[in-house]
């Protein structure tokens, strides 16, 4: 009885407290866990329909015979800022958007080299940190959606390295070609870094319990590259850095993100060259994680 009674008083708060601010409901929840003891009472909520990820908390403290009620509501994704119902109807419906951030680490590859040329996966890594992207729920209500369109903007670094006999140069003429190290030298590794601007435009499904995908372009702007070539001689290391080696100021990615209650991963691979106007052709793959 008295578990009870505790309960009618928690969910009665509930509603009170919903009633003086915004007004939560929940369809079809998949579990609802209600703690009770003589100083807390505690509602947690998981799942709701087309979002089994969701979460719902509320807590009711007494605290010097005052209540002090505190609410979240877990999401899938890091928010920078706060959702923001942009459109809204007489049923105080609309459409949904939300600030997110995005971070990936992966290894960079490469198809449809040049003879000669010898990349490394190990060595060549792919890093992009999506500091601000805007998902717009599809459907129209104020509630997060299996359907997301997405557009942000990011920055990118991507290192290609090669090993072996031969070195990335530019000629006299200001072109990149393939040259061999100098007489009685110890190759190193020679590279090419391109830095990026991106501006991801993707399509988002969720399955539910975790699971989901992204898919679409990645336009980045191609702001600077440089080769770097590191080999032994004489005892000593030599570095030689060298810019202005002709990459592609735009170039167009397709990336595909594989959603999952673990680890997220991600394959991205342009069909477009990474350096315009060279001796040296390559296309650039990566795959990774992406959170």
């Amino acid at each position: 009885m008295r578990h009870f009674l505790l309960l009618t008083f928690v969910l009665a708060y509930t509603a009170m407290w919903a009633a003086d601010n915004d007004t939560v409901v929940i369809n079809k929840p998949t579990k609802v866990t209600v703690i009770t003891n003589d100083s807390l009472q505690k509602i947690i909520v998981k799942g709701q329909e087309s979002d089994s990820s969701y979460v719902y908390r509320n807590t009711i403290q007494m605290v010097d015979s005052n209540y002090v009620s505190q609410t979240t509501i877990d999401r899938d994704d890091w928010s920078l800022i706060p959702k923001v119902a942009v459109t809204k109807n007489d049923s105080c419906k609309g459409t949904l958007v939300e600030g997110t951030a995005h971070l990936g680490v992966g290894f960079q590859s490469v198809a449809n080299a040049s003879a000669g040329t010898n990349f490394k996966l190990l060595r060549s890594t792919d890093f992009f940190f999506v500091p601000l992207q805007f998902d717009v729920h599809l459907r129209g209500h104020g509630r997060r959606s299996r359907n997301i369109l997405s557009l942000g903007i990011g920055l990118n670094w991507r290192t290609y390295c090669m090993k072996g006999d031969m070195r990335l140069m530019k000629n006299e003429e200001g072109r990149v070609v393939l040259s061999s190290y100098p007489d009685g030298s110890k190759p190193g590794h020679s590279q090419v870094n391109i830095f990026s601007l991106s501006f991801p435009l993707l399509y988002q499904h969720r399955f539910g319990h975790g699971w989901g995908f992204k898919v679409g372009p990645v336009f980045n702007w191609n702001t600077y590259g440089r080769l770097k070539t590191v080999y032994d001689k004489d005892g000593g290391e030599y570095t030689f850095k060298e810019k202005s080696i002709g990459q592609r100021r735009w170039t167009i990615d397709c990336l595909l993100v594989l959603k999952n209650p673990v680890i997220p991963l991600y394959v991205r691979y342009s069909p477009m060259n990474v350096l315009k106007g060279t001796d040296v052709e390559f296309q650039s793959l990566s795959f990774g994680l992406c959170f």
